[in-house]
């Protein structure tokens, strides 16, 4: 009966705490409007989940965090390709795509925060020089998997994935996945983009899966958080 009683004014404190309008910091508040630009919290992977059904939000945390982008209408090609809330990206702050790129705006956000928390930091670490360009092979593709007829359908055919090729610095330096990966002087913080950069995503596949994956990164939205 105590404990019942106790808790029961627990309730109530937290209700009253409640109503007078108290929240707790972003941090620790599973609920609170993903930031794209603060540190990542606990509660990152519940917080990209529901960007899925909100893209208005979704939206509102890209332009707050400094994508440069425009929403696409939905698309269905058939044969289960097309996409849903999807954004045309074509930079992130002072890095520029090779070429726009068509991802769900989940993924851009993925995108976002892998930018601004581990590839520039990682950058300016590894190399003294910021990020300015991306340089890619594409995103949307309405295809299967390794393009085999029996495969199941790809990431690629709902927007849902990208394959990263390399990255142009400021200083006119050239990284490559195929080239750097086993190159002393870069191996290391390609290694570093795909350790760090892993929680962002529900899938990160380098040279190291397999040999399809040897020339890029494959950079996909949903998933759980597979990474090699």
């Amino acid at each position: 009966m105590r404990a019942l009683l106790l808790f029961c004014l627990l309730v109530a404190l937290c209700a009253l705490v409640w109503s007078r309008g108290w929240r707790p910091p972003d941090r620790y508040n599973p609920w609170a409007p993903l930031d794209l630009a603060a540190e990542p919290d606990m509660f990152l992977r519940f917080k990209l989940a529901r960007l899925s059904g909100d893209p208005a939000q979704c939206r509102a945390a890209l332009r707050d965090g400094g994508a440069v982008f425009a929403p696409l209408p939905d698309r269905e090609d058939g044969n289960g390709c097309g996409w849903n809330d999807a954004v045309r990206l074509s930079a992130i702050g002072t890095a520029r795509f090779a070429s726009p790129v068509t991802l769900t705006c989940p993924l851009a956000a993925s995108m976002v925060l892998f930018h601004r928390h581990v590839l520039q930091p990682e950058a300016e670490a590894a190399f003294g020089s910021s990020v300015r360009g991306v340089d890619h092979v594409g995103s949307y593709a309405c295809r299967n998997v390794y393009h085999r007829d029996q495969a199941p359908i790809s990431r690629h055919a709902r927007a849902d994935a990208m394959d990263v090729t390399g990255w142009r610095l400021a200083d006119g330096r050239h990284v490559t996945v195929e080239k750097g990966w086993t190159d002393p002087r870069e191996s290391g913080f390609l290694h570093a983009l795909q350790g760090e950069g892993c929680r962002y995503f529900g899938a990160f596949l380098g040279p190291d899966y397999n040999d399809a994956h040897r020339t890029h990164f494959h950079l996909q939205g949903r998933g759980y958080g597979f990474c090699r």
